[in-house]
């Protein structure tokens, strides 16, 4: 039995409420891509960002030569603190993800999140400029993800 591509397409659509449909550039010949909501994002891995016991030296030595936004959590040198180590315009910046009582979050007045892995989906679109002006950059690409072309 055949079927048309726009009979699959709504089968699909139809199957995979978090499925969409999206054009793809160019334009040309009414060309459409299946996209995944942000589910799919190496951001919901911990494993790709989340480092734990490593120094500011070793953050260094991971994210050196790597693209801005390219990021990792690692623990604090400032107890019961994590530290977020990222790549803006070519250099490592470090930051402190202060844990509070009601959650995760930069400096003061904290935007609080319930969760690292929160802190970093919300920073994934959000730059970091707000908490401090050298940190024009959103917490973009995990270390540890596979780079995508």
């Amino acid at each position: 039995m055949k079927y048309s591509i726009v009979f699959v397409i709504v089968m699909l659509l139809g199957k995979s409420p978090g499925l969409t449909l999206c054009p793809t550039l160019p334009l040309a010949h009414s060309q459409y891509s299946m996209v995944e909501d942000d589910e799919d994002l190496p951001h919901h891995d911990e494993h790709t960002w989340k480092l734990g016991n490593i120094n500011r030296t070793q953050a260094e030595s991971l994210l050196r030569g790597k693209r801005n936004g390219t990021f990792l959590v690692r623990d604090s040198s400032k107890a019961g603190c994590y530290a977020c180590s990222v790549v803006v315009d070519g250099e490592v910046k470090h930051c402190v993800i202060n844990k509070t009582p009601t959650g995760f979050g930069f400096a003061e007045p904290y935007n609080l999140y319930s969760s690292l892995k929160e802190l970093v989906l919300h920073y994934q679109h959000t730059s970091l400029v707000q908490h401090n002006d050298s940190l024009n950059v959103t917490l973009a690409y995990p270390v540890y993800a596979h780079q995508r072309r």
